[in-house]
C-alpha cells in the first residue's frame, strides 16, 4: 500500500484563469492584499505530514465516502459483467494500511450506478441489465455487504424510512418502504400532473401533488396521511412551474407572469408578485433565493414575496454558514472566483479567489476548495464561510479531481485512477 507524500507547502502557485467580478472597493482590496501577504508567510513554513493512503481501483470505479468509511463500486471486466462492491476502513495513523472489510458481486451494469447511504444500508441504484432497462435499488448491509432486499426505482430518505415512486405508464404511486425489510409500510396513488417533495435535514416530510385542473393535495410523507386539499386561487388549469421551499409552495404562473406563494400547511394564499424570469428556488437562511437560468440571484422575503436584494453577478454555490453563503462569478469553464455573501443584504463580505469546491458528504460538513499549485500538485483550503476566509490546509500530489469530504476524510481520484485518502486536521 502506497503512502502519499504530502510534502511541504511552499507556495500556492498560479490561480486558474477565469472571469473576475468587478471590484467591491479599495478598502477591501487593501485587506485582501494584507491577507495574501500573510498567506505567503504562512505558506513558507512546513506543513505537518497528514495520514494519507491509496485505495487501488480500476477506471470507472464509483465511490461513496460516509462516516470515515469508503465504499468502492468497481465495474465488471466486460460491459454486461457484474461489478464488485467493497467496504474499506481507513486507519487513523500513516503506519497502518486500509482494511477491506468485505467485497461482494453486484448485478448493476457498469457506468449506470449511484451509491447512497441510509440508516445502516449502502443503497446501490442502477440498471440491472434487463431488456427493459429498468433501474433497481439494492440495499447492502453495512457490516457484511449482504443484499437485504431489492426493488424497482430509486428511493428518497423520509426520516427513518424510504420513499419510492413508480407509475411510468400511469398515475404515480408513492410507497413508504421499511429499510430493514424492503416491504411497504403504506402506498398511495396520486393521479397528479406534478408531484413535489419538501426536504428537511432528515429527508422528505411533505408530498405536494397537483392534480389536473389545479387541485392541490398535501400529504404527510412519514405517515401517508392526506393533510390538506384546496384549489389554487389564481388559475384553473395548471400553466406554470412548481417548487417547494421551506414552508412555501411556489407557483410560477406562465399565463399571467406571476409568482405566487402558498403555505404548504393549509394551502392558504400568502402573496403574489410579478415574475417573468425562468428560475429555480432554494432556501438561503431566512430568505428564498431565486437562481436565474442565465445566472444572477434574487433574494425574496418569504413572508411577503418582496425582493430584498438582487445581484446579476453571481451563481449560488450551495454552502451556507452563520448567515453567510458562497457564490461564484459567472463565466465559462469550470473555474470561477468565489465570494462570500451576507445572506440578509447580498453584500460581498470577502473575495476568496478561484477554487473548485469539494463535494461534501453532508450539508453540515466542512467546505473545502481545490486549485492547481504547480508541478502536478493541488492546493487544499478550508473555506470558512462564516468567517469569510480561506485557510490553507495542504498541498496534495497527483490529484485529478472527483473529490469528496466528510468530517474526518478527504478523498480524491488520482491521476492513475486510484483514490487517495487523507485525514483532515482536527
Amino acid at each position: 500500500m502506497t503512502v502519499i507524500d504530502l510534502g511541504e507547502l511552499r507556495e500556492s502557485g498560479p490561480q486558474p484563469s477565469g472571469p473576475v467580478p468587478r471590484s467591491v472597493g479599495r478598502p477591501l482590496r487593501l485587506v485582501l492584499a494584507l491577507a495574501c501577504s500573510l498567506l505567503v508567510l504562512t505558506a513558507a513554513a512546513p506543513v505537518p505530514h497528514r495520514a494519507a493512503f491509496v485505495l487501488p481501483a480500476p477506471l470507472g470505479t464509483s465511490v461513496l465516502l460516509h462516516d470515515g468509511e469508503v465504499f468502492l463500486l468497481e465495474p465488471g471486466v466486460a460491459p454486461a459483467a457484474p461489478g464488485r462492491l467493497s467496504a474499506w476502513t481507513i486507519p487513523t495513523s500513516s503506519g497502518a494500511r486500509p482494511v477491506r472489510r468485505w467485497q461482494v458481486p453486484v448485478s448493476v451494469v457498469s457506468g449506470s450506478a449511484q451509491l447512497r447511504w441510509h440508516a445502516d444500508l449502502v443503497l446501490l441504484t442502477g440498471s440491472s441489465g434487463r431488456p427493459d432497462g429498468e433501474f433497481r435499488t439494492f440495499a447492502h448491509a453495512r457490516d457484511t455487504g449482504r443484499v437485504r432486499w431489492q426493488r424497482a426505482g430509486s428511493g428518497l430518505s423520509a426520516g427513518p424510512d424510504l420513499l419510492f415512486e413508480d407509475g411510468a405508464d400511469g398515475p404515480p404511486t408513492v410507497h413508504s418502504v421499511d429499510p430493514g425489510t424492503g416491504q411497504d409500510r403504506w402506498s398511495v396513488t396520486m393521479p397528479s400532473t406534478v408531484t413535489e417533495y419538501r426536504h428537511r435535514a432528515d429527508g422528505v416530510d411533505r408530498i405536494v401533488a397537483v392534480r389536473p385542473g389545479g387541485q392541490v393535495e398535501v400529504w404527510d410523507a412519514r405517515r401517508g396521511v392526506r393533510l390538506h386539499t384546496a384549489p389554487l386561487d389564481r388559475a384553473g388549469s395548471p400553466s406554470g412551474t412548481y417548487g417547494v421551499v421551506g414552508d412555501l409552495l411556489l407557483v410560477v404562473e406562465l399565463s399571467s407572469d406571476r409568482l405566487t406563494g402558498y403555505d404548504v400547511d393549509g394551502l392558504t394564499h400568502r402573496w403574489d408578485v410579478p415574475w417573468q424570469v425562468p428560475s429555480f428556488f432554494v432556501p438561503c437562511g431566512p430568505l428564498i433565493c431565486a437562481q436565474g437560468e442565465a445566472g444572477g440571484v434574487r433574494a425574496l422575503d418569504p413572508a411577503t414575496g418582496r425582493t430584498v436584494w438582487r445581484d446579476n453577478r453571481w451563481e449560488l454555490s450551495g454552502a451556507e454558514r452563520g448567515g453567510r453563503m458562497l457564490a461564484s462569478g459567472l463565466g465559462r469553464g469550470g473555474w470561477h472566483p468565489l465570494v462570500v455573501l451576507d445572506v440578509a443584504s447580498g453584500r460581498v463580505a470577502a473575495e476568496l479567489g478561484v477554487w473548485n469546491l469539494v463535494q461534501p458528504a453532508t450539508t453540515a460538513g466542512p467546505v473545502l476548495g481545490l486549485r492547481p499549485s504547480g508541478e502536478g500538485r493541488v492546493l487544499v483550503a478550508d473555506l470558512d464561510v462564516a468567517a469569510a476566509q480561506a485557510r490553507v490546509l495542504d498541498v496534495l500530489p497527483a490529484v485529478s479531481g472527483d473529490c469528496q469530504t466528510d468530517a474526518e476524510l478527504l478523498l480524491c481520484r488520482l491521476l492513475d485512477g486510484a483514490f487517495g485518502v487523507w485525514r483532515l486536521p482536527r
